[in-house]
């Protein structure tokens, strides 16, 4: 039981890995909206309004 128990763990680990990488990569390279949101957020004319009410 205990040998089967360090299997599924080690598979479960080295797909973890894999998945990580893999999104690790995907926001390195900009991500498919990332880029978009980022303009959107840091745009003035979207704090704008936000600092003339305060």
């Amino acid at each position: 039981m205990s040998t089967l128990l360090i299997v599924i763990l080690a598979v479960i680990g080295f797909l973890a890995l894999v998945v990580g990488g893999l999104i690790i990569l995907f926001f390195h390279q900009g991500g498919c909206c990332v880029r978009r949101m980022k303009a959107k957020i840091t745009r003035k004319d979207y704090a704008a309004p936000v600092l003339k009410h305060s």
